[in-house]
């Protein structure tokens, strides 16, 4: 009989071994609107590397009060392990929350419901389309040829409200997809929606962009001139995340010969959870980048469009225009709000042509550069019905853009 104490201490010991093991950092994370007005689905990003937790983090747990919330651990570099931890959350006018957030160095299998979605397909004439994380194409592969070999074109993403896709060429641009109901979407339609689909409420390609600027697409400018994206080592696109809060895709264009440059530039996409609005950031590795002047803005609609170009970074249209060409009964005519915001400090210069609204841009002395694109699809069940709200809202949501709430971090303790 002796041994079965001694077993029991053996086990008792080895259990909390694993208890001790286990690793965590508690931290009090406090949000704080200072903004005249609510914010609804604010996000909140913590860098890891600033709180710096001492160990690889594998799972992180937020709470509000006693109540846990969705959140999102993102490896945004691709070397394995999480760098950003990300969550969204209403915050009244002129108040603050407090959450806590538990980060620990085991992994776990709870999940949250969807409320973002991001994919990448390869083009496959039996039909597959295997789904992909990342790929990139050489420079000499021919911008028709790897436009083409990925089905719809580009990585894909989408929030409840709207979806995107980004194209795999030199144009790099962004078009549209509008929806009637606040649902994800392109799982199922994969941004080409059967005719059932669209007789049963699905969303539909809304826009049809061709050379313009579209919306929100970046662009170089030399000579007065947009330039796309064309002589590179390679470019490369992928799916970063795709989660409940939030889905970012990326691009990267390998030694871009630009104005007599050498650029290696990292294109950033980022739409969260309840929003309809993306956060594009750009990345230079090189320093002469802020010698360089770049562009960005919405394009005219082709039917009675109207619009506004303001010298402090913001732009936006409202119009018809036909998305799909050769099937106008299945696809008929549609009626879109486009929207972009540009911080004032990296605005130079604004001007028209004859299909776009433009801003001239710098990265203000630095390598990086960000701003926001929106729209609105006349479709949507609780979207904008005219150019006058739309107006109204974009300015709204450039104040908004504006009044960040503040995020002030404590460390409560490591286990």
């Amino acid at each position: 009989m002796k041994p079965f104490p001694i077993l029991l201490f053996a086990l008792a010991a080895g259990n909390a071994t694993a208890l001790a093991q286990t690793r965590q950092q508690t931290l009090e994370v406090t949000v704080e609107n200072n903004w005249t007005s609510a914010k609804e689905d604010e996000p909140v990003v913590i860098r890891l590397a600033d709180v710096n937790p001492g160990f690889e983090v594998q799972s992180a747990t937020v709470f509000c009060g006693e109540k846990e919330i969705p959140s999102q651990l993102d490896d945004l570099n691709r070397d394995t392990e999480a760098d950003e931890l990300a969550f969204v959350a209403d915050i009244p006018a002129r108040s603050k929350q407090t959450f806590r957030v538990i980060l620990s160095d085991q992994p776990s299998e709870k999940t949250y419901p969807a409320r973002t979605h991001a994919q990448m397909r390869l083009s496959d004439k039996n039909q597959k389309c295997p789904h992909i994380n990342y790929i990139t194409f050489e420079g000499t592969v021919p911008v028709k040829q790897s436009y083409s070999a990925m089905y719809h074109h580009g990585p894909a993403f989408e929030s409840e409200l709207v979806a995107f896709r980004a194209y795999m060429d030199n144009r790099q641009s962004i078009d549209l997809y509008g929806k009637k109901y606040q649902r994800l979407e392109l799982a199922e339609t994969n941004f080409y929606p059967k005719k059932e689909q669209l007789a049963a409420g699905y969303g539909d390609d809304v826009l049809w962009a061709g050379t313009s600027i579209g919306v929100g697409s970046f662009r170089g400018w030399l000579d007065n001139k947009l330039q796309t994206i064309d002589t590179v080592e390679s470019r490369s696109a992928g799916v970063l995340a795709s989660g409940p809060v939030r889905s970012v895709v990326e691009f990267f264009d390998r030694n871009w010969q630009y104005g007599g440059r050498t650029l290696n530039m990292t294109q950033r996409y980022t739409l969260y959870a309840g929003h309809r609005d993306v956060q594009v950031d750009i990345r230079f590795k090189e320093a002469n980048a802020k010698d360089a002047t770049f562009s960005t803005g919405v394009q005219k609609l082709e039917r009675d469009n109207v619009g506004f170009l303001q010298a402090d970074g913001l732009a936006g249209s409202w119009g018809s225009n036909l998305a799909y060409k050769n099937d106008t009964i299945n696809h008929p005519r549609e009626t879109v709000g486009l929207g972009i915001c540009v911080p004032k400090r990296y605005v130079t210069a604004h001007q028209e042509d004859d299909v776009n609204y433009l801003f001239q841009m710098n990265t203000d002395g630095g390598r990086e550069l960000t701003y926001y694109f929106t729209f609105n699809a006349l479709k949507e069940d609780k979207g904008f019905k005219d150019s006058p709200s739309w107006f109204a809202y974009l300015k709204e949501w450039q104040q908004a853009l504006a009044q960040p709430c503040k995020v002030t971090i404590h460390s409560l303790h490591n286990n």
